[in-house]
């Protein structure tokens, strides 16, 4: 257990050493600020106005977020009319579709640079990516706040299909090419190789729980198969008992190169207007085949449990006995779990971005986007509405409002400031959750230092700043 905890602290824990693309980095305050290069990560096709930028190595672009697109804080803890809080279960049990999702994800830009050469510009960058999702169905939340009750009151079982926790580490070695077809029309591709070093995939999760009317014990039926890559192997059972101990080769780690893959990422803008500018892109269709340090744990079969006491599921009393050692013990002798090591195949989630926009003057820019995240078969959905000002020519300022997880509190703010040819920036799609974060459902941080070298000249970049 304790080597999986190093597997999925290492890549965040590298990251924030550094002074920190995995799964869901939202990109939407980002996508119309053109005068930072990394706002071509969202659309290819959208170039960068430097006509060549090298990222500072190690600090071009840190990326945080976290999201979870069933509740926020303030779904649960409620005030009522005398402004006192209490906790409110059927209130955030109502806001819960029928799979929702935590998420957790942060990027390291290793290495970055591009240029323009005439009607073309191309890029490379070399970033770390590491994300992590777990994903509870509805039923599972009604059975820790209602208990099994609930499910005989409905007659009916508890359905947790979909249960589950995906987590991968992999680096990304990107080159994109983007061209202006015409003045009006530019398209972009961007090839990933991708490099995986390690990963943990619940790829199936089926289960459902049944009360017996009279006991009320629990029958749960299951179907997993979990597979897992990591720098050591694991048997999850049958090492409980043991003290594992385990000495990580941190080189051996990151220079891993038995996991490979590929993506891909596209993007196309066309000015239908002197003012408009619709664009599109789909980023991240790829795969990462799995095949060191490969494990695969797949268990079915019906549990009977009569259920514990959870002061004595968490005492460490001696004299009581461990339950929770107890419990995986009957797992372990109930079902039938088999051990394999065959390689896999993990689809990246795909994200699909659609924008238009309108220049109010050669300085001033409204866009509406809409960013679609396809994960586990589902779509989530994202909307943001941004302001894009460029009041002179070394700084540009986007506001945004967003609409992420059906959340309607999301406010975000990014700018860029050139000083001399160091550019820095710093984009978050949701401030307004650091001043409230009752409310806050997902945020992003995004920073970065670049060198940038002449920005082509442009109409808007001497025009007035109040011209409208």
């Amino acid at each position: 257990m304790k080597r999986y905890l190093f597997t999925l602290a290492l890549p965040l824990i590298l990251i924030f050493l550094a002074q920190g693309k995995s799964y869901g980095q939202y990109y939407n305050t980002l996508y119309w600020l053109q005068g930072i290069p990394q706002s071509t990560y969202s659309n290819p096709a959208l170039m960068p106005q430097a006509s060549i930028f090298i990222g500072m190595p190690g600090l071009s672009s840190i990326y945080a977020g976290v999201g979870n697109s069933g509740f926020a804080l303030r779904d649960i803890l409620r005030k009522d009319g005398n402004d006192e809080f209490y906790w409110d279960e059927d209130h955030l049990l109502s806001k819960l579709g029928k799979h929702e999702y935590m998420d957790g994800d942060a990027s390291l830009e290793v290495l970055s640079f591009g240029f323009r050469a005439k009607r073309n510009y191309l890029t490379f960058s070399l970033t770390d990516h590491a994300g992590a999702r777990f994903g509870y169905p509805h039923d599972f939340l009604l059975l820790l706040f209602k208990g099994n009750d609930q499910f005989m009151q409905e007659n009916r079982p508890g359905n947790f299909d979909g249960l589950g926790f995906d987590y991968a580490h992999y680096r990304e070695y990107a080159m994109s090419f983007s061209r202006e077809i015409t003045d009006r029309f530019y398209a972009g591709i961007r090839l990933k190789a991708l490099h995986g070093l390690s990963s943990v995939w619940f790829e199936r999760s089926d289960l459902s729980l049944k009360t017996a009317p009279d006991t009320y014990d629990l029958l749960l039926d299951a179907k997993l198969l979990v597979n897992i890559s990591s720098p050591l192997p694991f048997s999850p059972l049958d090492s409980l008992d043991e003290d594992f101990e385990f000495d990580p080769d941190i080189y051996d780690y990151m220079t891993n190169t038995g996991n490979l893959g590929g993506g891909i990422d596209f993007g196309l803008s066309f000015k239908a207007t002197d003012n408009l500018t619709l664009a599109f892109s789909a980023n991240d269709l790829g795969t990462i085949h799995w095949k060191q340090g490969v494990e695969n744990f797949e268990m079915q079969g019906e549990f009977e449990f009569e259920g514990i006491e959870l002061e004595e599921f968490f005492s460490g009393d001696e004299e009581e006995g461990d339950a929770f050692d107890n419990l995986l013990d009957s797992l372990k002798s109930v079902f039938d779990i088999s051990e394999s090591n065959r390689s896999f195949r993990q689809v990246l989630p795909a994200k699909l971005y659609a924008s238009v926009a309108y220049d109010l003057s050669p300085r001033h820019k409204l866009a509406l986007l809409n960013r679609t995240e396809i994960y586990k078969g589902q779509w989530y959905p994202s909307f943001t509405l941004s302001y894009n000002v460029k009041p002179i020519h070394a700084f540009s300022l986007a506001l945004s409002y967003s609409v992420i997880h059906w959340n309607y509190t999301n406010l975000g703010v990014g700018f860029n400031l050139n000083l001399g040819p160091l550019q820095l920036y710093l984009v978050s799609n949701n401030f307004f959750g650091a001043i409230q974060p009752h409310t806050l459902q997902a945020t992003t941080l995004h920073a970065g230092l670049n060198w940038v070298f002449s920005y082509r000249p442009r109409k808007e970049q001497v025009a007035p700043m109040f011209s409208w």
